[in-house]
């Protein structure tokens, strides 16, 4: 009882110019028609920004939850186009096996991801539990993004087109000519796609896809675009390609698992 004496002692000036305070607001409220449709109109102006605020503030909370969601619905579609397509190949009216189709779509997050160095890394949130494992593509709604290299239970590291050691494939879709697409280790916007040769006609802002001649990616994978090219060593042009897909902006990604890769792989060992 002494403090709360304390209390209204100390803060009586204040106290006293509340109650006044809100003595005059009701007042005004009560007063007039004009004056009380002013102060509710400003109330309801401030409670709307008030919520408004908060509101914003929880869908912005909320982001990394409907990025999760919109992942997982953009994998769902890529299996769906699969069995669709096969559907449409072989004319069958169901398809009840994995047998029936090529490629399953797993998704999965990326937990850890370097950029800026000469042999980049990244570390994604699946792994042999979920049916990972090494020589697998990996995607994402951009475009191309690596193979899988290692694999743990629960993990794998991927090695992404930005990874000196990368080599694949790739395909101008005009042309339909193909290319080995390489990473020099300078900017992880470009990369270069060597082995074209000087007579097919080349023009900046080409697409460069998968051309499916591995047995890791489907083709028509986007990779990027033709940025500039020219000649090199005489017989082949040097291309400079944009990548599609942004590195520093990577969350979510699909691992390919493609059901007939092991038997073409042992197919082509036995060929050699």
């Amino acid at each position: 009882m002494r403090t709360l004496l304390r209390f209204i002692q100390r803060y009586s000036n204040l106290l006293l110019f509340l109650l006044l305070e809100i003595l005059a607001i009701s007042w005004m409220v009560s007063g007039t028609g004009y004056q009380r449709s002013k102060i509710v109109s400003l109330t309801r102006q401030v409670s709307g920004s008030l919520f408004s605020w908060v509101d914003g503030t929880r869908e912005y909370l909320s982001l990394r939850h409907v990025n999760q969601e919109l992942a997982r619905e953009n994998t769902e579609l890529r299996n769906r186009i699969e069995i669709y397509d096969r559907l449409m190949d072989s004319a069958r009216v169901v398809i009840t096996s994995a047998d029936s189709m090529q490629y399953h779509f797993v998704p999965a997050r990326v937990v850890r991801n370097s950029v800026y160095k000469q042999y980049n890394y990244i570390t994604i949130d699946r792994g042999k539990d979920q049916g990972v494992y090494r020589n697998m593509g990996v995607i994402s709604d951009m475009g191309l993004v690596g193979i899988v290299q290692e694999t743990s239970g629960n993990y794998a590291t991927v090695i992404p087109v930005i990874n000196r050691d990368f080599r694949l494939s790739v395909m101008i879709q005009s042309t339909e000519y193909a290319g080995i697409l390489q990473w020099n280790g300078e900017s992880p916007v470009y990369a270069d796609l060597a082995e074209i040769p000087f007579h097919v006609e080349l023009t900046e802002g080409d697409t460069i896809i998968t051309s499916g001649f591995s047995a890791i990616f489907p083709a028509g994978i986007h990779v990027g675009q033709i940025e500039s090219f020219s000649l090199d060593r005489g017989n082949f042009y040097r291309i400079r390609v944009r990548l599609s897909t942004d590195f520093q902006r990577l969350f979510h990604v699909n691992v390919i698992r493609n059901y007939r890769q092991q038997e073409q792989l042992d197919l082509e060992s036995r060929s050699q």
